[in-house]
C-alpha cells in the first residue's frame, strides 16, 4: 500500500493530507493544517512565504514514508527566481491594490478586449499579467534580475525538486496564456513589452516528475520522494471530483473564498459577449477547457462574520447564522458580487455594504444578522445571472449543478440555489481540491486503475447530498 501526500493551499489556510487505498476503500488522514495571513510591508501585500514553505518542509520530514507529493494552490500569484536560482522576494498577494496600476499600464498598450481575445481570461485586476506589469513599474530592479516566473505551486515544486517548470492549469490563470492555442501567448508578451524568457517549460499535470533528493531545501535532500505536478490550480484539481454526463447538462460550482460557476466546452470562447459578461476560460486536466465566471464568494461572508464577532465580543457559529437566515425575510435590494470593493483585503464590510446600498437607492439591513441573508441572496442571484449568460452564449440549457468546496456543506445555500436556478443540485465532495490532488497521485502510483475508479471510491467514502427545486 502506497501513501501519497497532497498539499492543498488556500488563501487563508494550508493543509497536508495523506491519501491511500486500504482494503479496497479510499482513506485520508490530515497530517497538517496551518492558518496563514497576508503580510503588509511598506504599503504592499505579501504572502508569509517563509512560514508557508517551512511548514511544508516540516510536514514532509514528519512523513518520510510517502511515495509521492502533489501541490495545488490558488491562482494568479507567482515568485521570481534569479539566474542563481534564488527567490528574489516573497510573492505578492493578489489583493494588493497596486495591481490596478499594472492594469492601467496594460490599457495604455492594448485594448482590454484584445487581451481577452489573446488569453481567454476574465479581465480582473488580480491577474498575473497586471501583477507583472505593476512589478516592472514599481520594482524594476526585481524585474530585471528575474530569470524565471514560477506560479505558486510551481515555486513550491522548485523548492522540493530544484526543477523550474510551469504546470498548464495554473498558467491558464495568468492572462498570458492563449487558451485558444493552449500555449503561452507570444503576441501578449510582445505587445505588453514583457520578457518572454521568464516563461519556464510548460508541462501538463501528471506528465512530469521531480524528486526531493534534488531539493533546494537542504534537509529534504536526504529523502527520495517523487514530486508530481498535479493540477496546480486548486479549481482544476477540484473539478476532477465532478462528474460529466454524456450530454454535459451539468454546471459546476466550486464554492469557497471564491465562487466559480460554469461548464466544460470544446474550445475557448473569446467572443465580444463573453468579454462583456466578464466570463473566463481556463484549463483543467488533459487540457480540458473550462468556461465559467469568478465571483467573490464566501470571502465577503467570512469577513463580515469576523467583523461582527469583534463587534459583539463573541464567536458566531455557522449553525447560528443558518438558523437565522432560514427564518429571515428576503432582502429587497441586492449587492453586485462583481463589484471589486467586495473582494478587497481589509474591507470594512458593513460600511461598504451600507454605502453600496444607499448609493443604489436601497436601505441597509436593520438587523446585524440580516447582512448574512443579504450576502447569501446576492451570491445566488449572481449564480442565476451567470447561468443565464452561459446558456445564452452556448445556446443550450442546463438541468443540473454539482457543488464542490466548503460552501457545498451549507444545506441552506444548496437548497436556495436549486430553487432559484431551477436545477437539480448535487452537493459534494466538500474537500474537492485536496481530493482531486490525491486522486491524480494515486493514479500515477498505480494504486487505482483510472480516474473514474478513483472518483467512485472517493464518492463512496464521502458525504454527498442531492436537492431538487
Amino acid at each position: 500500500m502506497k501513501k501519497v501526500l497532497a498539499f492543498d493551499m488556500g488563501a487563508t489556510s494550508i493543509r497536508g493530507i495523506l491519501g491511500y487505498i486500504e482494503d479496497g476503500k479510499f482513506c485520508t488522514k490530515e497530517v497538517m493544517r496551518m492558518a496563514h495571513k497576508i503580510q503588509k510591508r511598506d504599503g504592499r501585500l505579501y504572502w508569509d512565504w517563509e512560514s508557508l514553505a517551512g511548514k511544508i518542509e516540516e510536514t514532509i520530514l514528519e512523513n518520510p514514508d510517502v511515495s509521492c507529493i502533489g501541490i495545488d494552490t490558488w491562482g494568479v500569484d507567482f515568485g521570481l527566481i534569479d539566474k542563481e536560482g534564488n527567490l528574489l522576494q516573497a510573492p505578492h498577494c493578489y489583493r494588493d491594490e497596486k495591481f490596478s496600476e499594472g492594469r492601467d499600464e496594460a490599457k495604455a498598450l492594448m485594448e482590454e478586449f484584445e487581451l481577452f481575445q489573446n488569453s481567454g481570461n476574465q479581465i480582473m485586476t488580480i491577474n498575473t499579467v497586471y501583477q507583472l506589469l505593476a512589478l516592472k513599474k514599481f520594482e524594476p530592479e526585481v524585474y530585471e534580475k528575474a530569470d524565471k516566473l514560477l506560479m505558486i505551486p510551481d515555486l513550491l515544486f522548485y523548492l522540493l525538486t530544484g526543477e523550474k517548470i510551469g504546470e498548464e492549469s495554473i498558467w491558464s490563470t495568468t492572462g498570458l496564456y492563449d487558451l485558444s492555442k493552449k500555449a503561452v501567448s507570444d503576441h501578449l508578451f510582445s505587445k505588453l513589452q514583457l520578457k518572454k524568457e521568464l516563461v519556464p517549460q510548460i508541462v501538463r499535470a501528471g506528465e512530469w516528475k521531480g524528486n526531493t533528493k534534488n531539493a533546494r531545501l537542504e534537509r529534504l535532500r536526504s529523502l527520495s520522494i517523487d514530486v508530481i505536478p498535479v493540477c496546480g490550480h486548486d479549481t482544476a484539481s477540484a473539478l476532477l471530483m465532478t462528474e460529466r454526463d454524456a450530454e454535459n447538462q451539468s454546471l459546476f460550482l466550486s464554492c469557497g473564498t471564491w465562487s466559480l460557476i460554469g461548464t466544460s466546452v470544446e474550445k475557448a470562447l473569446v467572443s465580444k459577449e463573453a468579454y462583456e459578461r466578464n466570463l473566463t476560460n481556463e484549463l483543467s486536466y488533459r487540457s480540458e477547457t473550462l468556461f465559467f465566471k469568478n465571483i467573490t464568494g464566501l470571502y465577503l461572508l467570512e469577513k463580515y462574520k469576523e467583523e461582527l464577532e469583534v463587534r459583539l465580543g463573541r464567536k458566531i457559529a455557522f449553525s447560528e447564522i443558518t438558523a437565522f437566515v432560514q427564518k429571515d425575510t428576503e432582502p429587497e435590494s441586492l449587492l453586485d458580487m462583481d463589484a471589486e470593493v467586495f473582494g478587497r483585503e481589509g474591507i470594512k464590510v458593513k460600511q461598504e455594504i451600507d454605502a453600496y446600498l444607499l448609493a443604489k437607492g436601497g436601505e441597509p439591513p436593520k438587523d446585524d444578522f440580516s447582512y448574512f441573508t443579504l450576502i447569501y441572496a446576492s451570491m445566488v442571484e449572481k449564480y442565476r445571472e451567470v447561468k443565464e449568460d452561459i446558456e445564452r452564449i452556448l445556446g443550450k440549457s442546463f438541468s443540473k449543478l454539482q457543488m464542490i468546496g466548503g460552501g457545498a456543506r451549507s444545506e441552506y445555500l444548496a437548497e436556495k440555489i436549486a430553487k432559484n436556478l431551477k436545477l437539480k443540485v448535487k452537493a459534494g465532495p466538500y474537500e474537492s481540491s485536496a481530493l482531486g490532488n490525491i486522486l491524480l497521485l494515486l493514479q500515477k502510483e498505480g494504486e487505482i486503475g483510472s480516474l473514474e475508479e478513483g472518483r467512485r471510491l472517493i464518492y463512496e467514502a464521502s458525504e454527498i447530498r442531492e436537492y431538487s427545486f
